[in-house]
């Protein structure tokens, strides 16, 4: 014979919904039990699984309770159907990032591995990224400047799937990567491999392009040891029969307290096709 009425703890190992979850539902008229016995035991129908199993579903896209009230005593579907879109598409938005973040991870691993011999410098194609300038922060002279910055960097708070795939970065002049001044930095600011394909005004787009790059491991106060990396790699490059082709890019791919792991990416090209 098919059992029409379960107990309160027959419900919540059926469902695995805790006991306290469905006292919680039954306190606030989300949905009661259909009967109780002469000792107020609490009795749910069979019919009421499937509220329970609608109720659980819409808690787990974070659907607030009264408005889980107020889809089951709507008597139409046409709240229900545009809730279900706006979810699909958080969802897809949260699978896109996702998504990135774990091409995110597998880049890191690849990335952190290449710091385990920083004496090679290898010819790359640089990855496509987007990046948030500011003037050099140790150039400026503007009294107003930070103000400036975090006037702007508030318009990136509205891009949280940019800033966490975002490292800080320096760009060092060509003339001045010539000249061998590799401290008198032309540009700071953020970097980001994630697309940021509308036009907010305060984005640029890297586009690839070929590269020395090298590796580097620095100690918190020793940024003076880049300029012996940047004749390294300036050496590397002329022995290639290359020039170098642009402004070259440290970006700071990792911070322990003692340690900066910094990438470097000078632009080359051939000194018989410059």
């Amino acid at each position: 014979m098919l059992k029409l009425k379960f107990t309160i703890g027959e419900v919540s190992n059926i469902l695995n919904i805790p006991i306290d979850t469905l006292r919680y539902y039954d306190k606030i008229g989300l949905l009661s039990p259909h009967d109780r016995d002469v000792n107020k035991y609490r009795y749910y129908f069979l019919e009421q699984f499937d509220s329970l199993i609608t109720i659980r579903m819409l808690r787990a896209m974070d659907v607030p309770i009264e408005h889980i009230h107020a889809l089951l005593t709507d008597d139409s579907l046409s709240d229900m159907r545009e809730l279900l879109s706006s979810k699909q598409k958080e969802i897809d938005k949260q699978l896109t990032y996702l998504k990135r973040l774990s091409q995110k991870l597998d880049f890191l691993k690849d990335q952190f591995q290449r710091f385990e011999d920083t004496a090679v410098i290898e010819l790359v194609k640089s990855n496509p990224s987007w990046i948030f300038l500011t003037d050099s922060v140790m150039e400026s002279v503007d009294k107003g400047f930070g103000s400036k910055v975090q006037l702007q960097l508030r318009k990136i708070g509205a891009h949280q799937e940019w800033l966490a795939f975002c490292h800080i970065i320096s760009i060092v002049s060509q003339e001045n990567l010539n000249a061998g001044n590799y401290h008198t930095y032309l540009n700071n600011g953020i970097l980001s491999t994630f697309p940021m394909e509308e036009d907010t005004g305060i984005f640029q787009k890297v586009e690839p392009c070929f590269c020395a790059r090298k590796c580097v491991i620095i100690g918190r106060d020793s940024y003076t040891d880049l300029d012996d990396h940047y004749e390294q790699m300036k050496a590397f490059i002329h022995k290639r029969g290359l020039k170098i082709a642009g402004n070259s890019l440290e970006i700071n791919l990792y911070n322990q307290y003692n340690n900066h792991y910094i990438e470097i990416y000078i632009p080359v090209e051939d000194i018989e096709g410059g």
